[in-house]
């Protein structure tokens, strides 16, 4: 199956990344390129030759060789984890009217779906005592609700986010602190005191580059996690390639996917526990059995450190 997000939701997406984007550009911004945006020499992808490519970049049924996607534990996490938490899940769908803005609501712009409800689960299910997350917004908002509701105010929860919305610069309960910089700003041992069980939530600018928030992530932070830390890292797609109308209609080009791909390759530094893209292109049908209703979208990828890369 092919897993796509609500066109108006991905729209409204693009918009605010655009907003975020413009408002950080520097300089830079005048210099001429050396190649073309679609040149094989360029990161952006030349979306009329990708047409002869379309078969192989997103077949009927995609195979990722050389990665443990660990099935028998995804499968445990539809049939065991889910079911145990989400009776739980009570958000409405869309914003109450008056509603404080701070409060989380499913269908938002940004983390939705089944993300939504297996981040709920996974901190119910691990009651982690710390939480950084690279990347805030409505993610933050559901964890803060689930720390003020169900983990007794315990969890530190961190919220690393350059450009935040309003409701955090204003504050929420449930969060502890904002750090209104860049990932790349911040001490390595922010990330290093992270122990067994303690989650780190990535939701970067998805763009691997020069000076990148993800290669910071992927190059120095990830290596230096402690066994046993629970990663996530949001927009993965696996087993498909980004979703083919991003590229096309949309003109997103985001290439963290790639990097996360080679690094679970023949890894022995961390493993698959839930991944919501790959469940519902696997296992339909149980998605449909767990959640009811219609099958839900979903990108968020659950991974834990098991040693040293």
């Amino acid at each position: 199956m092919t897993l796509i997000w609500p066109k108006a939701t991905v729209l409204k997406r693009i918009r605010e990344a655009a907003r975020i984007l413009l408002k950080g550009t520097g300089s830079s911004a005048g210099i001429r390129k050396a190649f073309a945006d679609g040149h094989f020499y360029s990161p952006v992808v030349d979306t009329e030759a990708l047409g002869r490519d379309m078969a192989r970049v997103w077949p009927k049924t995609a195979e990722l060789w050389g990665i443990d996607f660990n099935e028998a534990e995804q499968r445990r996490w539809l049939t065991e984890i889910l079911p145990r938490h989400l009776p739980d899940y009570d958000y409405p769908d869309e914003p109450s009217f008056g509603a404080d803005e701070s409060a989380f609501h499913t269908k938002n712009s940004q983390f939705s779906w089944l993300d939504s409800r297996t981040l709920f689960a996974v901190l119910r299910e691990f009651r982690p005592r710390r939480m950084i997350e690279i990347g805030s917004g409505f993610s933050s908002l559901l964890t803060a609700d689930v720390n003020r509701r169900f983990l007794g105010d315990r969890l530190e929860l961190i919220c690393i986010e350059p450009y935040p919305r309003p409701f955090l610069r204003k504050g929420v309960p449930g969060i502890s602190r904002l750090i209104e910089s860049r990932v790349q700003d911040v001490p390595l041992d922010t990330f290093t005191c992270l122990e067994a069980g303690d989650v780190l939530f990535i939701d970067s600018s998805h763009v691997a580059k020069t000076g990148s928030d993800v290669n910071f992530v992927y190059f120095e932070i990830l290596p230096r996690l402690q066994p046993g830390v629970v990663v996530h890292i949001h927009d993965i797609f696996f087993p498909g390639d980004y979703p083919k109308h991003w590229l096309i209609d949309l003109g997103i080009h985001w290439n963290e996917q790639y990097l996360v791909r080679a690094m679970l390759m023949d890894s022995h530094g961390f493993e698959v526990l839930f991944g919501c893209a790959y469940v519902l292109d696997r296992f339909p049908d149980l998605v449909r059995q767990v959640l009811g209703g219609d099958l839900y979208g979903g990108g968020s990828l659950w991974l834990r450190r098991i040693g040293r890369l």
